[in-house]
């Protein structure tokens, strides 16, 4: 009696086929199968496996991993796809499958429109053609992913939106971002929760009292697509620090779109690289944004600052990260004490003058300052001009000579190697070579940015000279206006400070408001 074969059927269609002509479709590959095992006395149907939308490259499928488990459990013995491209369309696994995995297994394997059927001896043209078709059906996922990965730069070139999971704060329509009100209101708040003092973790803390929903949490509330993670540690996912952070560095929500920010070697290749941030194209103005870039610019220089909290507290001390020793040029710190008023002092031991000045007294002073400066700029200024600006930037800036300075280093270490060309391998100087031009291309990467962030609080001149008006009835000194007008403080001596204003490069003005 001729052996009756267990059978299951095996379907898969990916994303990229969906558009392709009906016949690739789960339900037309599920009727020429059963017609076929219909029209065959030896096989009789057990069951169906299926993947719909997974990529034939990657053999980890949740349906053909379930199947196989079926195989080698002896549940089934014959395995029927349409084509060879049903089964996968990686070329080396494939042919694994079918020359040793499958006869391993005792699996009779048919391929119904490659006439294909491994109990069935091969033809010498078969037996060559048969390769060349998985060959063929490797190269087409080849062929795709350069297509696809042309659309999506494409698609960046013109700032259209191509993830698949939208941020928080917004919603996709069209592959256009499009303002969630409801979210957008958590996000504003959040970062005036991080310029009114609060650390990030309190922040968290703050929305998880107020029974605000976290991003994953939201998403799921709406019906959107998200994929859990690390931070889901109970039964609902929370506000945590990290998340917070990832909103407050995300420039998306001043409308620009930096996409690609990750890519990955070739289709052969799942694994994700991070791309050099120089690489990045930031398409600017792509769609409404939540936050005012002066607002987005002051917070990362919040959060490129010491700031931590003490102990028990959600907010940090008025003037957290930006008070520095004028002798050795380090950090100072704030001694609290019950008895005393609160002070700041340099803590370097190797500071010959080390700085120290009660908090209570420099808030008095750097207010005073801080109201002239608020009416000069009011008063008696205008916006300078783009080349002006970068002229004065180029003479004042310390961050700026800061980066200037290591350019100009590295390229002398650059000069000595090639002194040395001749003495070190060949290896060892293109290595060292290539760590030099790396920190240079990284530094004048800097240098760019900062250009390019004073250029833009010029554009946002009027907005600036708002938040003048807008803090300049204030009674007292806050925390709000020491990080919206300040960038740093100098302590000389009790009395003797210098302000650097943040604005002070984008106004001209009629006198020295640097203040002192």
């Amino acid at each position: 009696m001729e052996k009756l074969y267990k059978t299951a059927i095996y379907l898969r269609l990916s994303r990229d086929e969906e558009s392709e002509k009906e016949s690739t479709s789960i339900s037309n590959q599920r009727e020429i199968l059963m017609n076929f095992i219909n029209g065959m006395e030896d096989l009789q149907f057990v069951v169906e496996y299926s993947d719909d939308g997974y990529s034939g490259y990657d053999f980890n499928r949740p349906g053909f991993n379930k199947m196989l488990e079926s195989a080698k459990n002896g549940e089934i013995d014959c395995i029927v796809v349409k084509d060879f491209s049903r089964l996968g369309r990686n070329f080396q696994k494939t042919e694994e499958f079918m020359q040793r995995i499958f006869p391993k297994l005792g699996i009779r394997f048919i391929s119904v429109s490659d006439l294909y059927d491994s109990n069935r001896e091969l033809s010498a043209s078969e037996r060559l053609a048969n390769p060349i078709i998985n060959l063929m059906n490797e190269y087409h996922v080849m062929e795709t992913s350069q297509k696809v990965r042309k659309v999506f730069e494409y698609y960046r070139q013109i700032g259209k939106f191509i993830g698949n999971r939208t941020v928080y704060g917004y919603d996709i329509k069209d592959k256009q971002l499009v303002v969630d009100p409801e979210a957008a209101k958590i996000v504003r708040m959040i970062f005036n929760l991080k310029i009114d003092g609060m650390n990030n973790q309190a922040i968290g803390e703050y929305l998880n009292e107020l029974g605000i929903k976290c991003p994953l949490e939201y998403k799921v509330e709406k019906g959107i697509k998200a994929v859990p993670t690390h931070f889901k540690t109970g039964e609902k996912a929370l506000w945590s620090s990290v998340n917070v952070r990832r909103i407050l560095e995300n420039p998306i929500y001043i409308g620009t779109l930096i996409q690609g920010k990750t890519t990955s070697l070739s289709y052969r290749d799942n694994r994700r690289f991070k791309k050099d941030p120089s690489e990045l194209i930031a398409f600017e103005n792509a769609h409404e944004a939540i936050i005012s870039e002066t607002t987005f610019l002051i917070v990362q220089d919040l959060l490129k600052r010491d700031t931590t909290c003490g102990k028990d507290m959600k907010k940090v001390y008025i003037f957290a990260g930006f008070v520095y020793c004028g002798n050795c040029g380090k950090m100072m710190r704030r001694r609290s004490s019950k008895k005393y008023d609160c002070v700041l002092e340099c803590f370097n031991k190797e500071c010959e003058c080390r700085g120290r000045i009660k908090e209570k007294v420099l808030a008095e002073i750097v207010f005073e300052t801080l109201k002239k400066h608020m009416e000069v700029v009011i008063n008696h200024s205008e916006p300078k001009l783009k080349s002006d600006l970068l002229q004065d930037l180029n003479i004042t800036n310390l961050e700026l000579k800061e980066f200037e300075n290591q350019i100009e280093q590295l390229k002398k270490s650059q000069e000595n190697l090639e002194k040395e060309k001749g003495v070190i391998s060949a290896r060892d100087y293109t290595e060292m070579n290539e760590f030099y031009d790396s920190k240079i291309k990284k530094a004048e990467f800097e240098i760019e940015e900062i250009r390019n962030q004073k250029t833009k609080l010029l554009e946002c001149a009027d907005e600036i000279k708002s938040l003048y008006e807008k803090y300049f009835s204030v009674s007292e000194l806050t925390r709000c206006m020491v990080v919206t007008f300040i960038e740093n403080i100098e302590v000389f001596g009790k009395l003797k400070i210098k302000i650097h204003f943040r604005y002070k490069d984008i106004f001209k003005t009629d006198g020295d408001i640097s203040g002192t």
